[in-house]
């Protein structure tokens, strides 16, 4: 752990911080990865990940199936439809609209992405036994609230 963290006992004993701060890691980690490699983020990924779930989205759909504003969203999608990984059409109904897909290229990326974060999660959680890793995701599920918002970062 990073010495600057140990020399705040505030920061050092808090749960949150800590989660905080293993989050950033991860995030980091996996995006260095995918950006070297794909030339997308972490952020990318989720999105293919939500448009091949669902296969077809209005944009306000991805903003919250990724639990993202939709200003952020707006870029995030713009920087994907730059890269050929998603396209954007408007809705025979609703001309306002813009509904969203991924590409052929999207989803081969969205694969290749996968198996990097595996990796990453394999490496980050190493130090972790099946059962930590297990109690790790019960704790946190149990943590999220369905009524909070959550902003763009």
């Amino acid at each position: 752990m990073s010495k600057a963290a140990n020399l705040i006992p505030e920061f050092d004993t808090s749960a949150s911080f800590m989660m905080g701060l293993a989050y950033k890691q991860f995030r980091t980690l996996s995006n260095q990865a995918l950006s070297t490699k794909l030339d997308i983020s972490i952020e990318m990924l989720g999105a293919l990940r939500v448009l091949s779930h669902h296969g077809e989205l209005a944009q306000q759909g991805l903003a919250e199936g990724l639990q993202r504003e939709r200003s952020a969203t707006k870029r995030l999608v713009d920087n994907c439809i730059k890269r050929g990984l998603i396209e954007a059409h408007k809705s025979e109904t609703n001309k306002k609209a813009k509904y969203l897909v991924v590409t052929e290229k999207g989803l081969k990326i969205k694969n290749e992405a996968a198996e990097i974060v595996t990796g990453i999660i394999e490496q980050f959680f190493a130090p972790l036994t099946l059962e930590e890793r297990g109690s790790l995701l019960s704790l946190c599920r149990k943590l999220i609230k369905d009524d909070v918002y959550l902003g763009g970062d």
